[in-house]
């Protein structure tokens, strides 16, 4: 059975969006933190995001293969255009950065069947509001935080006040000395 991994990039303050949906605060260059993310991309069946994240790469990565921001994006763009994407979204619409399918109509449904199929870990990579809904509905089995050395004081908070509370078992804290991010991998605890 597959599982699904949250990786979310998250400030200090758990913010996983600055305010005005600010995101220049994940903007390091490290080459050890790119290494971990193309690890990962290589020990992953497909990538799973919301719309609104999905429509937002999409402006980005299909052209990084050949013209990359930084040289840890063009290590990366191959990976993350070529593993399938998985929208969630209740719209239907052009899904143009392909391989791309969508759910959503019955979201655990959905995942529990991806996670029934055979194959390594499903990666969701969202946005804040897809990965609570999948909390919500306790879909996550692993959760891998990217914390960055910044306290963004409001945004979009990763936990909501009404989460309910889940036990979690700490089972690798990886630091990147370059940029100060700490990786910090849990994994859900029976409650």
């Amino acid at each position: 059975m597959r599982e699904v991994i949250l990786q979310m990039m998250v400030s200090v303050d758990g913010m996983a969006e600055g305010p005005g949906r600010n995101l220049d605060w994940v903007d390091v260059v490290d080459p050890d933190l790119d290494n971990y993310l193309a690890e990962l991309l290589d020990n992953v069946d497909a990538q799973i995001f919301g719309r609104t994240s999905y429509e937002l790469l999409a402006q980005y990565w299909p052209d990084a293969e050949r013209d990359p921001a930084t040289p840890g994006d063009k290590m990366l763009a191959p990976k993350v255009n070529g593993l399938p994407k998985i929208v969630v979204s209740r719209r239907e619409g052009d899904l143009a950065w392909t391989p791309a399918t969508r759910i959503g109509d019955n979201l655990a449904e959905e995942v529990d069947a991806l996670k029934k199929q055979p194959g390594r870990p499903l990666i969701l990579f969202a946005g804040a509001t897809t990965a609570r809904e999948f909390m919500r509905l306790d879909l996550v089995d692993e959760f891998r935080l990217l914390v960055f050395p910044v306290l963004l004081g409001g945004g979009q908070p990763l936990f909501a006040e009404d989460d309910r509370r889940r036990h979690l078992r700490l089972i690798q804290t990886v630091p990147f000395a370059k940029s100060g991010v700490v990786l910090h991998r849990y994994r859900r605890q029976p409650a």
